[in-house]
């Protein structure tokens, strides 16, 4: 009964032309409902992804995800990598003709790292000279180190060498945003009707829970071929999947991970799995008892098989990875948890021995509860962890949350032992910075090791490249025995994409410009 009803469906499916579909028009499923569509206020990465058709910051994605010119033309370094200089392309405007020029970029930096902004990615760009003083107050804004030596002119100077910064300027920390509209507007600025962004869309209707609408900037240098891009906040797997296939959205991000083999089989042409680059992890409060406790920590970490969670549970692709930073990371070796060759009565014994160093035994069971963002995968993923632990005695409650609710939590830290995940650059720092103890609230479990910070603030001062990851890895070999998080796997992008869509590339950083985009 269940392939009838399939095949009815597929063929009402994305092929079906009806009133969602148009050659003008673009039906995209997100993650959730976004908080913000400021760039200096975001935090998700469904954020994000609507962030980067709006704004184009000095560099930008191409088409298969590479780090390629943006607002900038060109660039130059000096020897010592501490002065970066910008030339923007001519004629660049803002989506209402405005000039964008070198110095709405300064007003942006200065905005993104005032502390009156309360941004919370601020310190995404920390290696610009004084950023870190100037966000906490201790400098003027004017002491960053910014500066327009003409319209179109741009001078990042860096405290430290930081080799990345094209990587780092792609995100929405790296966009200009309007000063004419928010100094006249204030925080409005980001609803429809004030709206002004640079990048090859502007936004146009915002209904909370409902959808974001875009609509294409005529004024943008290179303007899209799609008129409109509707993003939809589909956080539920299943209803996401539904919606594709009554053709109602053209793209998913998601969807559950049980219909895969059957999608293999019958849905083949729509099917895109990529690997992302990213790390899903489990974090410790190491602020409170008794997850202060390295050996309470140790053992929650050696009962966890990250194949059988994987492979057996999960069954969706996704990869174990034994360490912080994920293994498809260019030019970097990451190194693993120890203990990863013990059998597994081998660690029921060890962890057994290490809760009761704690004051943990039979009569007396740690008790913990287990934060989790709402879906299906991550509650049969929860549920297996629980399981795991329950080896040695452990007692798991399971907390599940809306992805926004979820981090908004862990911000402030209010949780035990939650998961967490971080995705995108290709650098190994872009995952051990979360441990330094001085990075912010995305450092959940607020963990500071001295040793740990200083290996990190070595790197950040290293400008050749080799070194610099030498010195990383070494940072990473202090850090994983301490057991702030547990390493848990990569993920396996699942998508659904109408195959009349063309110009969508698969890349490990699973950016799809709406730009590059057209119907065939």
């Amino acid at each position: 009964m269940k392939t009838c009803l399939a095949g009815l469906l597929i063929l009402a499916g994305p092929y079906f032309a009806g009133p969602y579909l148009s050659a003008q028009t673009l039906h995209i499923g997100n993650a959730g409902e976004p908080e913000t569509l400021d760039p200096h206020r975001y935090n998700l990465r469904l954020e994000e992804t609507i962030l980067t058709d709006l704004f184009m910051g000095l560099t930008t994605f191409n088409a298969t995800g590479e780090t390629v010119p943006g607002s900038a033309a060109s660039w130059d370094v000096s020897d010592d990598g501490l002065t970066w200089t910008f030339q923007l392309r001519e004629g660049l405007q803002w989506s209402d003709g405005r000039p964008l020029t070198a110095y709405d970029f300064v007003f942006a930096f200065r905005r993104l790292l005032d502390p009156d902004t309360a941004a919370s990615l601020a310190y995404f760009m920390y290696m610009l000279e004084n950023a870190e003083a100037v966000n906490a107050g201790r400098l003027p804004t004017s002491a960053l180190g910014v500066q327009a030596t003409n319209a179109r002119e741009l001078v990042l100077k860096l405290g430290k060498p930081y080799p990345y910064l094209p990587e780092r300027l792609l995100y929405p920390t790296g966009h200009p945003v309007p000063r004419h509209v928010i100094e006249k507007v204030g925080d409005n600025w980001i609803k429809p009707e004030h709206w002004v962004s640079n990048g090859a869309y502007a936004l146009a209707d915002w209904q909370p829970q409902s959808h974001v609408r875009l609509i294409r900037n005529e004024l943008f240098h290179a303007p899209a071929a799609i008129e409109t891009v509707v993003y939809h906040p589909l956080a539920n797997e299943q209803s996401a999947y539904n919606r594709f296939r009554t053709g109602e959205v053209h793209a998913v991000g998601n969807f559950p991970a049980g219909e895969l083999d059957w999608i293999k089989a019958n849905m083949g042409d729509r099917l895109r799995l990529s690997p992302l680059l990213s790390i899903v992890y489990l974090v410790f409060n190491t602020t409170t008892a008794p997850f202060s406790d390295v050996g309470v920590r140790q053992a929650l970490a050696m009962m966890i098989d990250r194949r059988v969670l994987t492979d057996q549970v999960q069954r969706s692709g996704n990869q174990p990875n034994p360490s912080f930073v994920p293994e498809i990371v260019d030019q970097y070796q990451p190194v693993a948890l120890p203990n990863g060759t013990m059998s597994q009565a081998e660690r029921i014994a060890k962890a057994l021995q290490l809760l009761a160093a704690a004051g943990f035994d039979e009569a007396n069971p740690l008790n913990l509860t287990l934060r989790y963002v709402s879906g299906t995968e991550a509650k049969r993923s929860s549920l297996a962890i629980a399981a795991f632990w329950k080896r040695i005695g452990v007692e798991t409650q399971l907390h599940q949350s809306e992805l926004k609710v979820h981090f908004a939590d862990l911000r402030q830290n209010d949780f035990q032992v939650a998961q967490a995940g971080w995705f995108g650059e290709n650098n190994a720092e872009h995952y051990l910075g979360l441990l330094v103890s001085d990075t912010g609230n995305v450092n959940y479990g607020r963990y500071h090791n001295a040793a740990y910070d200083d290996l990190m603030a070595r790197a950040r001062r290293e400008a050749d490249l080799a070194t610099r990851n030498a010195i990383l890895r070494e940072a990473e070999r202090l850090v994983l025995p301490e057991y702030p998080v547990i390493p848990l796997y990569r993920v396996m992008i699942r998508r659904l994409v109408d195959p009349r869509l063309q110009g969508w590339h698969e890349n490990p950083r699973d950016v799809h410009p709406a730009r590059f985009l057209n119907w065939r």
